[in-house]
């Protein structure tokens, strides 16, 4: 069983990477979260779960030890499998996610494409018993700040997917930033390339 990579980028898309690990490419289905921080030709270390059924042998891969604990928990949900469980995390940052299972927040859960009001509520009531996971694995890396800064940015119309990875990156650089600095850095960012409004 493959638990991780570290290799070249060769192949880039929303949804797929290929890695070349020592001349050996490796297919990687990945959610938004993880490819939107890769690029062609660097080296990169990718967290990997591999799903092995009787007629399917298939590798996702994770730029974050978190991501992959989502999804392996996605997968013991009932109806949910694994690519459903990438599309949830292509739909959502995942402190959101944690933040929507701890606090029963079905409408959080429905803004995500694929996922109705039955299917969150069926989510939200299965991971119930397992909020202690998520509080102990996820709650740490939460900022309010940046949960905050993503809410005021797509209710001013802003698209969530493009909100989200631009406010990581930017928590990435400075995990400090106030709410505001957020909102003025990712701002910022947006009519650099013409803005990303839905």
């Amino acid at each position: 069983m493959i638990g991780f990579l570290k290799g070249i980028v060769v192949l880039l898309q929303p949804s797929e990477v290929l890695i070349d690990v020592k001349g050996v490419g490796y297919s990687l289905t990945v959610p938004f979260s993880t490819s939107q921080k890769l690029s062609l030709s660097e080296e990169v270390f990718i967290h990997v779960h591999t799903y092995h059924r009787e007629d399917q042998l298939k590798l996702f891969g994770f730029y974050t030890e978190s991501e992959k604990k989502i999804f392996e928990i996605l997968l013991k949900v009932n109806g949910i499998g694994p690519s459903m469980a990438i599309s949830i995390l292509s739909g959502i940052d995942i402190d959101r996610f944690a933040d929507a299972i701890i606090n029963s927040d079905i409408e959080v859960l429905t803004r995500i494409p694929g996922i109705g009001k039955t299917k969150a509520e069926k989510i939200i009531f299965e991971l119930s018993r397992k909020k202690n996971l998520f509080k102990g694995h996820i709650s740490g890396e939460t900022k309010t700040e940046k949960n905050d800064a993503i809410e005021a940015l797509i209710s001013l119309g802003y698209d969530e997917k493009n909100v989200t990875g631009t406010i990581s990156k930017i928590v990435e650089i400075n995990p400090a930033a106030t709410t505001e600095e957020l909102i003025k850095k990712a701002l910022a960012a947006f009519s650099g390339h013409g803005g990303s409004k839905a």
